[in-house]
C-alpha cells in the first residue's frame, strides 16, 4: 500500500521513466532513468514548492511569475497560458498530474511554438543527458542557469542545495519502495 500524499509522485515517476513521455513528446524524450527522474522531480518540486506535487498550475509569487509545473516564463508561458485556456475550455482541468505531464512533454517536443522557433526543444537537453548520473547530479543536470543559458529549468537562482536535497529524498522512497518506476530502478 502506498504512502498518503505520495500519488502525484508516483504518478510523475512512471510517466518519465515509462513510454509515456516518448508518446507524448512525439519520440523526443526517451523514457528516463529511475536517477535521471529524481533529479527531474526534485526540480518540479522546488519550481512549485510542492514536496508531493499536490498543485501543479501554481504562479511564482517572484520576480519571473512563472507558471505550471515547470514555472514556465516569457514566451514559454504565453504558449502555457494559451494552452491552459484550451484546456479549461474544453472542461479539462489544468492542475492535473495529466495535463501538466502532456503540455511539458509536446512543449519540449515544439507542438506549442511560436513561429519565430522553438521554446526549448532546441536545447536538447533531453537528448543530450549525460550517462550514469545519480539523483543529484541529474538534479544539477536538468537545473541549469539563466546565466549560462543551459539545463531544462534555468532559473535564475538555482538553488542546487534543495534540489538535490529533494533528488536524494526521492531515490530513498524508491530505495524504500514506497515509490516506484516503470522500468528497474537503475541509475
Amino acid at each position: 500500500m502506498q504512502e498518503p500524499g505520495l500519488s502525484n509522485l508516483q504518478h510523475w515517476l512512471h510517466f518519465l521513466t515509462g513510454a509515456a513521455v516518448t508518446r507524448a513528446s512525439a519520440g523526443k524524450i526517451a523514457p528516463l532513468s529511475a536517477a535521471e527522474a529524481c533529479g527531474f522531480l526534485a526540480c518540479v518540486i522546488v519550481e512549485t514548492g510542492q514536496p508531493d506535487l499536490e498543485q501543479l498550475d501554481v504562479t511564482e509569487a517572484g520576480s519571473g511569475r512563472g507558471r505550471g509545473a515547470m514555472q514556465y516564463t516569457g514566451e514559454r508561458r504565453t504558449a502555457y497560458d494559451r494552452a491552459r485556456q484550451q484546456a479549461i475550455a474544453l472542461r479539462i482541468d489544468p492542475n492535473s498530474n495529466s495535463w501538466q505531464q502532456r503540455y511539458f512533454a509536446e512543449e519540449y517536443a515544439g507542438l506549442h511554438d511560436p513561429p519565430e522557433g522553438s521554446l526549448i526543444g532546441w536545447s536538447r537537453v533531453f537528448e543530450q543527458r549525460p550517462p550514469g548520473m545519480d539523483p543529484a547530479a541529474a538534479a544539477t543536470y536538468w537545473t541549469g542557469s539563466a546565466a549560462t543559458g543551459q539545463g531544462y529549468f534555468r532559473p535564475g537562482v538555482p538553488h542546487l542545495e534543495r534540489r538535490q536535497q529533494q533528488a536524494r529524498r526521492l531515490w530513498q522512497l524508491l530505495e524504500s519502495r514506497a515509490l516506484t518506476v516503470s522500468g528497474p530502478p537503475r541509475r
